[in-house]
């Protein structure tokens, strides 16, 4: 089945304004955007619809394509300290001369509410979506056989992380240098891929549970990862793209941004 983020997406919107509702003040957003990249200037606006719908405070910091390393570090660290930002991200991926450790490293744990440094006090929210939806028919079991495709910093490698520590061994990780894809992903119980490459899952065992996480232009239209009528018809569940989770991933980060302003 086609399994849609929307009714996971209004619940959470329902839960989160009415917190909101209740607090003295509302929980701000901050967001680091560096350059002009289509794509991230097009998450940015999900992001500042979302913040106004549910009654959050948004503030966008856009700096130009040639910003240095030091000087977005600088900024960082401002907000770090304005007691009015609850949470800060900074919108990958950065241009290729930036230092991205570095700068993700100066957000502090308290209000990275991407998790992007991995040790923040906070799931990731692309984390805490994909397990949402897959939990859906089910909790998956420790003995699971899990597909990972794709070992970034937003989805493969925190998903890794987030799994191992909850017991589950069998999982195969798939990154820039594997080259037969469905060798792994035909035996899989558990699927995700989030890189980035139109058509790239085109076979699964019959009853997987499908997560595509990835986005791309196709012939001018947005898809996923996975080749959706190749798949269809053998997956228990399968996550559309656009649709699936990238929706619900917006509403997580906004779950921990009032969890930091809770703090």
């Amino acid at each position: 089945m086609i399994l849609s983020s929307a009714p996971f997406v209004k619940k959470h919107e329902r839960a989160i304004a009415k917190k909101v509702r209740g607090m003295k003040t509302p929980p701000t957003l901050a967001v680091v955007l560096i350059g002009n990249d289509p794509a991230s200037l097009s998450y940015v606006r999900q992001k500042e619809r979302m913040a106004i719908q549910l009654g959050c405070g948004f503030f966008l910091l856009h700096l130009p394509e040639n910003t240095t390393t030091d000087y977005i570090i600088a900024q960082v660290k401002k907000l770090n300290a304005n007691t009015a930002v609850h949470g800060i991200i900074v919108q990958l991926p950065l241009p290729k001369r930036i230092d991205t450790d570095r700068v993700l490293a100066a957000i502090a744990a308290k209000k990275d509410v991407d998790n992007l440094r991995g040790n923040s006090p906070f799931v990731a929210p692309a984390v805490a979506a994909i397990w949402e939806m897959l939990s859906y028919a089910g909790a998956p079991k420790t003995s699971d056989r899990i597909a990972i495709i794709g070992y970034g910093r937003v989805i493969g490698k925190p998903l890794y992380a987030f799994l191992r520590a909850r017991g589950f061994n069998n999982i195969v990780v798939a990154n820039h240098t594997t080259k037969n894809i469905s060798a792994l992903t035909k035996d899989a119980d558990i699927i995700v891929s989030g890189v980035g490459k139109a058509n790239l899952i085109t076979t699964v065992k019959k009853g997987a549970r499908v997560i595509d996480a990835g986005a791309s232009i196709y012939k001018g239209t947005i898809v996923g990862d996975v080749h959706g009528a190749k798949v269809r018809s053998r997956a228990a569940i399968l996550t559309p793209v656009p649709g699936g989770i990238g929706p619900l991933t917006v509403i997580h980060l906004f779950t921990n941004c009032v969890s930091a302003a809770q703090r």
